[in-house]
């Protein structure tokens, strides 16, 4: 059976999109009003982890550098939001504007090195970032601002508003706020993909002498997509206590950019959509390992936690096997058994379409003659 062809930005696919996009809207509000708490605080991490893989996703994915250290950028914004939020009484959704302009700059900052340094090498710089972060904010003198070891709690207090028409709990609302978030990052995230700047990004990936070439700026480009992506990472942070009230020096350590990196993978370097599926797998995976290890009759209960460990690294090791491009590569890939999308391609008319040739008159010969005499 041939699969099915669909031309992008046609109306049938414009029908397919909007059906994606219907489905999830009603797969979001039926978790948020039928879900435990507990669970909706794990969607809830989910959403804000997503925006930070997406974050890494475009320095990493569309732009070919290597960044170990966005865990960094993740406590940092959500250290901006509990010093504005608690010592300086400003609203939630306020500090998020403010920590992606600060992590953007930090990103903008560490991203210098990109101009230099590129592999392994970038590699080992930015995860020095993230070995070092908790360690800054452990520091005596900025315990006012950080909290010292202990963390920096944070009451954001954002009840769901009366006029809200969907009774959800409070975890419940949590999760809309921060669905509602990461969706509008990931439809601002996508267009730029699909702009100039997304093909200027592409192409330095792909090919850098011949984009610095056809006149794309490697040194503005790289740099701005670390700052973008820092951005990105920041902000995340700086939702994320929103569900967590709290901020701890671990919140941006290494474990995170262990974390961030398996959901990049997972989820699938360069596509938009793998960074959901990538911080849904991070989030849950671990939790279900944990859920089946019970039942198994070799491990007791208090050998749980090892045994979801161990089943964790083997599954992850799996999938790779499975999916070497991810998660959303292989659905990608099944799915182009049935249905197949591909650029529509603009009309190109005939010569005889686009020119009417008319009478050539005896004056005309007599001038073409002469010209060419």
């Amino acid at each position: 059976m041939k699969p099915r062809i669909i031309e992008r930005a046609s109306p049938a696919h414009r029908v397919w999109q909007m059906v994606g996009w219907a489905i999830l809207i009603v797969g979001i509000l039926v978790l948020a009003k039928g879900q435990p708490n507990y669970r909706l605080l794990l969607m809830s991490n989910a959403a804000a982890l997503s925006v930070a893989i997406l974050g890494l996703n475009l320095v990493v994915g569309f732009s070919g550098q290597i960044s170990l250290g966005h865990s960094a950028f993740f406590g940092f914004g959500g250290y901006t939001a509990a010093v504005l939020i608690v010592d300086h009484d400003w609203p939630f959704l306020a500090t998020l504007p403010v920590a992606a302009v600060f992590g953007g700059v930090l990103g903008f900052i560490l991203g210098l090195p990109a101009l230099r340094i590129r592999g392994l090498y970038l590699a080992l710089v930015t995860l020095a970032l993230a070995i070092v972060f908790p360690s800054i904010a452990k520091i005596d003198q900025l315990n006012d601002l950080t909290g010292g070891a202990n963390g920096k709690p944070v009451p954001v207090g954002w009840h769901r508003p009366s006029w809200f028409p969907l009774k959800v709990t409070q975890q419940g609302w949590q999760f809309l706020v921060l669905a509602a978030l990461a969706g509008l990052l990931f439809y601002l995230a996508s267009n730029m993909v699909r702009s100039r700047a997304g093909r200027a990004l592409v192409s330095l990936r792909d090919n850098e002498i011949g984009a610095t070439v056809s006149g794309v700026y490697p040194a503005g480009w790289k740099t701005g997509a670390f700052a973008i992506s820092a951005a990105y990472a920041s902000m995340a942070g700086a939702m994320l206590t929103l569900a967590i009230p709290i901020v701890a020096p671990d919140t941006g350590g290494f474990v995170l950019a262990i974390q961030l990196i398996t959901g990049l993978v997972l989820g699938g370097i360069g596509i938009i959509s793998g960074s959901v599926v990538g911080a849904l797998a991070i989030v849950w995976l671990p939790e279900l390992t944990r859920s089946w290890g019970k039942f198994l009759p070799l491990f007791s209960e208090n050998k749980t936690a090892l045994l979801a460990n161990a089943a964790y690294g083997i599954l992850l090791i799996a999938m790779m096997f499975v999916m070497p491009g991810g998660i959303m590569w292989f659905v990608r890939f099944a799915r182009s058994k049935f249905v197949r999308f591909v650029p529509r391609l603009p009309k190109v008319s005939s010569l005889d379409e686009d020119i009417e040739v008319g009478p050539i008159s005896a004056a005309t010969v007599q001038q073409t003659q002469g010209g060419s005499a």
